[in-house]
C-alpha cells in the first residue's frame, strides 16, 4: 500500500466515524491492520471506547499493549478505559508519570485533558484547572485550544478569585478569536416582529432547559419570533421546545462556521447563548457575531447584530463579539460589573424562570422536635472546596447531634468515594454523622430526608437550590461579590427568603445554626416554601416573558441608534 493510499484509507476512516458509521469503520480498521498494525488496534480501541464497551475496548486495547506498552497513547487509551469503568483514580494515577513525560502536542493535549476530568470529578478543583492550561497551551490547533481554555474557565468557578481576575482570564480566552472575522450587518433589517434566536446544547432533559424554557416560549408571539437553534441529541423535552416556538434547527451536525452561517441567513436580531464556557460549541459560533444583537455565552463568529449571554454560565465570555450578560439587581450588585467585558442587561426581578422538569414529588417532611437536624447538599462535590467543609464541620460541631446528608455522583464509584470521605474527615467533619448516596433520577423525594440545605461557595448551586426550596427545603447561602457567587442569593431572596443570605462567612454559619435551633420556623419553612415559590416571580411566567422582551426591546433600539449614529 503506497503512502498516498494510506492516506486515503485513514480519511475514510475518519469520515466513517464522523457519520457514525461503526460497520464502515471496522472494516477500514482491519486493512489497515496490515500495514500499520498499531495504528489500527488504537483506532479499533478508541471505537470501543466512544461506544461505552469496556470489555472490547480493553481486548483491543492489550493488542496496542503488545506493541507498544510505554507508548504515551497507549497509556492513555487504557487510562480512558479505566475512566469509562468508572474508576477515575486508577485514571490519573496512569496518567501521573506521563505529565512531565515529552509527547506530541497532540497527545499531550489528550493526557492533559483527561487527567483534568479525573481531577475535577474527584473534587481536585485546583488540579483540574492546571492540567486543562497545560492541555491549552499543548493544543495543536484553535478548536482545541478553545475547548480547553473553556474547560479553564469553568473549572476557576470553584476556586476562590476576584472579579478583576475573572475578567483577565476571560480576556485571554477571548484573545483566541482575535483574528476571527465576524459577519458584517451593515445591511441588517429587522422583520416585522424581532427575530430572537437561542443557540444551546441542553434543549433535552437538562437542568438548563429548566432554567431556560420560559426564556424560549414566554415572550408575546405579536411582537417576538423565536427560532431555537440546538446543538444535541433530541428527546421528548426537545419535541416539547419544538411545539412551543416559531422555528427549531439542530445544528449538532455541521461545522461551526455553517452554524454561524444558518444563523445570519434566517437573519437573527438578537441572539442569546445559553451555555458559555460549558459543554457544547457555542462560544465559538458566537465569534462569527451572525446577528446583529447577541445576548450569549458563545460568541466569536457575531452570526447576530445583538449578542447576549446567560442562564448556562454565570461569568464572563470574554468575547468582544457578545454584547451583554443577563443579570437581575441582586446578581448585579457588589463588585459583579467588574468581572465582565460584557455589559450587564439587568431584568428587574430575576434573571430566570424555572419550571422543573420533573413534578412528581411533594415534600413530606417529619416534624423537627425530638429528633437530629439533617443538613443536606446535593450539589457536585467539586464544589465543596476546603472552606465549605471547614464551615459546615463548624455547623455539624455547634449543633451536636445533627447529621450531614450528601447525594451526589462521586459516591456511586468506590475510589471517588474513598476520596470524598478523605476530604470530608480532613477539616474535621464527623464521619459517624455523614449519610451518602450516589445521584439518582428520583433524587427529588430525597430531600425530604433534608432540614437545612447548604449551599456551597464560591460556586453556589442552581438547579439543586431551586429543588431544594421547590421541595420545602430551606437553603442556607454564601453571597459573594461575583455575579456568580450570588447565584443562590438572587433565588432566595427572590422567593421571599432573603434571611438565609449570609453576606459573610461567620454569618453562613450562624445563620444555618440558628434556623437549625429554631425548630417552629423550620417546621414553618418546610410546609411553605414550595408555595412561597410558586407564587414568587422565580416561577412567574407572564412576568418574565414581559420582562425579558423589554430589555430585548431596549438593546435593540441602543443598536440602531447606534448604527444610525455611525
Amino acid at each position: 500500500m503506497t503512502m498516498d493510499r494510506l492516506e486515503d484509507l485513514r480519511d475514510e476512516i475518519f469520515a466513517a466515524l464522523a457519520r457514525g458509521d461503526e460497520t464502515g469503520a471496522r472494516k477500514g480498521i482491519k486493512r489497515l491492520r496490515r500495514r500499520e498494525p498499531i495504528e489500527a488496534a488504537g483506532l479499533l480501541t478508541a471505537l470501543h471506547i466512544e461506544a461505552g464497551r469496556v470489555r472490547e475496548a480493553l481486548a483491543a486495547w492489550r493488542e496496542c499493549a503488545k506493541y507498544a506498552p510505554r507508548d504515551p497513547y497507549t497509556i492513555f487509551l487504557r487510562a480512558r478505559i479505566y475512566l469509562l469503568a468508572g474508576e477515575r483514580s486508577a485514571a490519573l494515577d496512569l496518567l501521573t508519570p506521563l505529565l512531565d513525560a515529552e509527547m506530541s502536542p497532540a497527545i499531550a493535549e489528550k493526557v492533559y485533558n483527561l487527567a483534568g476530568q479525573c481531577a475535577r470529578f474527584l473534587g481536585r478543583a485546583a488540579d483540574a484547572v492546571r492540567f486543562y492550561e497545560r492541555a491549552r497551551d499543548a493544543a495543536p490547533d484553535l478548536a482545541l485550544r478553545a475547548l480547553n481554555a473553556s474547560n479553564v474557565l469553568f473549572n476557576r468557578h470553584y476556586l476562590p478569585s476576584t472579579c478583576a481576575e475573572d475578567k483577565r482570564a476571560a480576556e485571554e480566552y477571548g484573545a483566541l478569536f482575535s483574528d476571527v472575522r465576524p459577519f458584517d450587518h451593515g445591511a441588517h433589517r429587522r422583520g416585522e416582529r424581532l427575530r430572537i434566536g437561542y443557540l444551546s446544547p441542553d434543549v433535552r432533559e437538562h437542568v438548563v432547559l429548566s432554567f431556560s424554557y420560559a426564556l424560549m416560549t414566554a415572550l408575546d408571539s405579536a411582537r417576538f419570533e423565536v427560532t431555537v437553534y440546538a446543538l444535541n441529541p433530541e428527546d421528548a423535552y426537545t419535541e416539547n421546545v419544538k411545539r412551543s416556538v416559531d422555528h427549531f434547527r439542530n445544528l449538532s451536525r455541521v461545522s461551526t462556521e455553517e452554524a454561524a452561517h444558518t444563523i445570519f441567513r434566517d437573519g437573527i436580531d438578537i441572539l442569546v447563548d445559553l451555555a458559555g464556557h460549558t459543554a457544547g460549541r457555542t462560544l465559538p459560533i458566537l465569534a462569527y457575531h451572525p446577528a446583529p444583537v447577541q445576548i450569549s455565552q458563545i460568541a466569536a463568529y457575531k452570526p447576530a447584530p445583538v449578542q447576549i449571554s446567560g442562564i448556562g454560565y454565570f461569568a464572563s465570555t470574554g468575547l468582544r463579539a457578545v454584547d451583554y450578560f443577563l443579570a437581575d439587581p441582586i446578581l448585579a450588585a457588589g463588585d459583579a460589573e467588574h468581572g465582565f467585558t460584557e455589559e450587564l442587561l439587568v431584568l428587574p426581578q430575576t434573571h430566570f424562570c424555572w419550571q422543573p422538569l420533573h413534578t412528581g414529588s411533594v415534600p413530606k417532611h417529619l416534624m423537627t422536635a425530638g429528633r437530629p437536624i439533617v443538613f443536606g447538599s446535593f450539589n457536585n462535590f467539586t464544589k465543596l472546596g476546603d472552606d465549605v467543609l471547614a464551615a459546615w464541620a463548624e455547623i455539624l460541631h455547634r449543633v451536636p447531634e445533627s447529621r450531614l446528608f450528601l447525594k451526589t455522583d462521586v459516591f456511586s464509584y468506590a475510589d471517588a468515594r474513598a476520596e470524598a470521605m478523605r476530604r470530608l474527615a480532613a477539616p474535621g467533619i464527623p464521619l459517624g454523622r455523614v449519610d451518602t448516596e450516589g445521584a439518582s433520577r428520583d433524587y427529588l423525594a430525597a430531600y425530604n430526608h433534608v432540614d437545612i440545605a447548604l449551599d456551597p461557595f464560591p460556586y453556589p448551586g442552581g438547579g439543586t437550590t431551586c429543588d431544594a426550596l421547590y421541595m420545602g427545603v430551606p437553603v442556607v447561602t454564601l453571597a459573594g461579590e461575583s455575579l456568580g457567587s450570588r447565584f443562590g442569593a438572587s433565588l432566595v431572596e427572590n422567593v421571599g427568603a432573603g434571611a438565609l443570605v449570609a453576606r459573610t462567612l461567620e454569618e453562613y454559619v450562624d445563620r444555618a445554626v440558628s434556623l437549625a435551633n429554631d425548630v417552629d420556623l423550620l417546621d414553618a419553612l418546610h410546609a411553605g416554601l414550595r408555595q412561597m415559590m410558586e407564587n414568587s416571580p422565580v416561577m412567574n411566567v407572564a412576568g418574565y416573558g414581559a420582562a425579558v422582551g423589554a430589555a430585548y426591546e431596549q438593546v435593540w433600539a441602543v443598536y440602531e441608534h447606534e448604527r444610525n449614529c455611525r
